[in-house]
């Protein structure tokens, strides 16, 4: 079965995006982005907040515990707190946040921490485990932070007041993935911030590369339209435009390559995008492994393939380094394609040559439909056990959330990512495509809890083994084990 847009054809798909695109409420090139404060109600989308108009927090502070210090040379974050700066995003938080401060009567008190992104989840608990009241609120980072849950250092807000968890502006299926049961939910997923858009992993391509070998610089949209983005089609493309230019009969950075591949995050989003799973619900809604199965044996025998059997394939490790290395190789135009996020076209901005956006690429062409997932570098908003002032944080994230979803995020996405960072119309339906089709798994959301089975890819490629069901029987045992413990020690948490 063929993706869904499959009956579009490129030119009715660039028509629909040069419409899209010229309709953006916020030209390009302005940083008019404020935000009426007197309003809960946005009337370009017909919804209102959860939080009752006229709620007066009378002048309350909220203490806000966040970072912005990378711990990676390839991944930058967000500042939450914004500033007027000229800048579109930076200016829209801002107004956001002054927007809520106002309709609430509110000061929102935004710490910098400045801990490496890699720490987030050491210095919570130290702060947590000592009882630490100074923070109501806390920005952490998802894949050293989330576990926290389980040893209860975090508040139950599945109840909490004014948080209206149905609508747009939170995101529903990836919390329901996070939690366990119908009773509890300690970490918010929403539009108070864009790192749930601007983590998606994507595919870019040079467009100049592609019509010096194919003819049409947009032939690769069409190729997605169609369906017939794969593996295979990858691997071809490759071999293809390799040039083993240093003669040394392997592919490398000195060549012209397809691509250069990374053992981390570039894995994430061709085995995600495979559209597997690691867990399944039981009736309890207890997870329960799935991922030992013919069809995963197959991807990771031919992801193998992939990252060392594919000529043009410069499979380049697992150093963070190595992903600025491969983002240059592309950028200079030697490498046809580049495995990223949204956020690495921030990095790109000066890139000379034109580059295309496309999902990551179907395992075959029976997989029905793209899928994309999101770095686990996300960033996750949590109340901690101890808040004392449970009422005023949950009006706050909802308004902040509210504000996120009307004025932010089309900032970020419709003016920034589809306008600035994105080079043609179709790139922008190649956007919606990617947003569209986010998959999460709590395996990956909880890896160390169910003994790295969210991720084993990454573990037999760094190894150069293809051999799954050995590495699956030598981990399973201490999985169950974890994954028990994890659910039972999840359950108990009030």
């Amino acid at each position: 079965m063929k993706h869904r847009i499959f009956s579009i054809t490129l030119a009715a798909l660039m028509a629909v995006s040069a419409v899209s695109c010229s309709s953006t409420s916020t030209p390009v090139d302005s940083d008019d982005t404020t935000t009426s404060a007197d309003s809960t109600t946005a009337a370009d989308t017909g919804n209102s907040s959860g939080v009752p108009a006229g709620l007066d927090l009378q002048g309350e502070t909220i203490n806000i515990w966040y970072t912005t210090k990378a711990s990676s040379v390839a991944e930058t974050f967000i500042d939450i707190a914004g500033e007027l700066t000229g800048d579109i995003l930076d200016d829209a938080i801002y107004n956001a946040n002054k927007a809520v401060e106002d309709r609430l009567n509110v000061n929102l008190n935004y710490y910098n921490s400045q801990t490496p992104t890699s720490n987030t989840g050491t210095e919570v608990q130290k702060l947590l485990l000592a009882d630490d009241t100074t923070y109501d609120l806390y920005h952490v980072v998802q894949w050293n932070a989330s576990t926290l849950a389980a040893e209860g250092l975090y508040l139950n807000v599945k109840d909490a007041p004014y948080l209206s968890l149905d609508k747009p502006w939170w995101d529903g299926e990836y919390m329901k993935e996070m939690t366990i049961g119908e009773d509890c939910l300690y970490a918010l997923v929403g539009d108070y911030a864009v790192d749930r858009t601007r983590c998606l992993g994507n595919v870019y391509y040079n467009k100049s590369m592609y019509e010096d070998f194919y003819g049409d610089p947009d032939g690769l949209y069409q190729k997605v339209i169609d369906g017939d983005w794969t593996w295979e089609m990858l691997r071809d493309i490759c071999a293809e435009v390799w040039s083993d230019i240093n003669g040394n009969g392997s592919a490398d950075r000195e060549d012209r390559l397809g691509a250069c591949l990374n053992n981390y995050n570039n894995l994430d989003g061709f085995f995600w995008g495979t559209g597997s799973r690691a867990t399944d619900r039981d009736k309890d809604d207890n997870p329960v492994l799935v991922v030992n199965n013919e069809r995963v044996i197959n991807i990771i025998e031919d992801m193998y393939s992939l990252c060392f059997e594919t000529d043009g394939i410069f499979f380049s490790g697992g150093a963070y380094e190595d992903d600025v290395k491969n983002r240059t190789k592309f950028e200079e135009g030697s490498s046809m394609f580049l495995f990223g996020f949204f956020y690495t076209a921030e990095a790109m901005r000066d890139m000379s040559a034109d580059y295309g956006i496309v999902p990551f690429p179907k395992y075959d062409e029976d997989q029905e439909t793209y899928t994309s997932t999101v770095h686990n570098i996300i960033r996750l908003m949590v109340l901690p056990y101890n808040c004392q002032k449970v009422d005023a944080v949950c009006a706050v994230l909802e308004e902040l959330s509210f504000e996120g979803y009307n004025n932010v995020l089309p900032s970020y996405y419709d003016v920034l990512m589809k306008n600035k960072y994105a080079r043609d119309d179709v790139s922008a339906s190649m956007i919606d495509i990617i947003r569209d089709n986010c998959t999460m798994d709590i395996a990956l959301i909880y890896n160390t809890a169910f003994n790295g089975m969210g991720m084993i890819y990454r573990t037999l490629m760094q190894a150069k083994s293809s051999d799954f069901s050995s590495e699956y029987a030598k981990r399973l045992t201490a999985a169950e084990t974890s994954i028990a413990s994890f659910v039972e020690q999840f359950r108990s948490v009030e």
